[in-house]
């Protein structure tokens, strides 16, 4: 059984969702991480990165980070913590962050310029009312990332598409090779509808139940 669990890099709930699953005492923990990650967070580093595109959404990442108390990536940290605590296996399902860094500079320019264009806005603009310390309804992140799909086409394809294959292929290879084992993941919440249909449509078993009702 893979149970799968959308999270939000900058949200306070996620912290709660990770402490309720993990209380179940699974066999195997699945991170949205890759090994490159999982050092910058447990050292506290944060790469600079070597273009414009790239440092805009660290910075809006930051922002909301700031603004929820939760900085982005701590949510992984806090799911691996509890592993080790628990004595639980860690499984690392992301893309090295290298080869997605790479693919993002491939991106085509028009549609690198559109997207650095509307980070520019995100900064500038006030957040409002914005709910940065829940995590969205499916609702929400379904509206999103269609916007995702028709605006930036290759964002797409770079940071969603090709990304929910590899983890969707890795939780299966897990389960393959440990057949008995009660895998939960945690991925980021846009990951968990489109990682959970991919397994799904391979034959594998896939749930996720959590008291809170983003994760019905």
């Amino acid at each position: 059984m893979i149970g799968v669990y959308g999270t939000s890099h900058v949200s306070r709930d996620s912290i709660k969702v990770i402490d309720e699953v993990m209380a179940r005492e699974p066999d195997i923990v699945a991170l949205e991480l890759d090994e490159k990650r999982l050092h910058a967070l447990k050292s506290g580093e944060q790469s600079s990165p070597d273009t414009l595109f790239l440092k805009l959404l660290q910075k809006v990442q930051n922002r909301i980070g700031e603004k929820t108390g939760l900085m982005p990536g701590r949510e992984m940290l806090h799911a691996y913590d509890k592993a080790v605590e628990q004595r639980v296996d860690v499984a690392l399902i992301d893309r090295d962050i290298g080869v997605t860094l790479t693919r993002l500079k491939s991106i085509r320019r028009k549609e690198k310029f559109k997207a650095t264009a509307s980070l520019l806005a995100t900064l500038v603009l006030p957040f409002g009312d914005m709910k940065a310390s829940e995590i969205p309804e499916d609702e929400e992140i379904d509206e999103l990332i269609e916007m995702l799909q028709k605006s930036y086409p290759c964002l797409y394809r770079v940071l969603m598409e090709e990304r929910n294959k590899l983890m969707a292929m890795k939780l299966a290879e897990l389960q393959e090779r440990n057949p008995e084992a009660y895998i939960v993941a945690f991925v980021g919440a846009a990951h968990k509808k489109p990682v959970k249909n991919i397994l799904r449509a391979e034959g594998y078993a896939v749930g996720s139940q959590s008291s809170l009702a983003e994760f019905q």
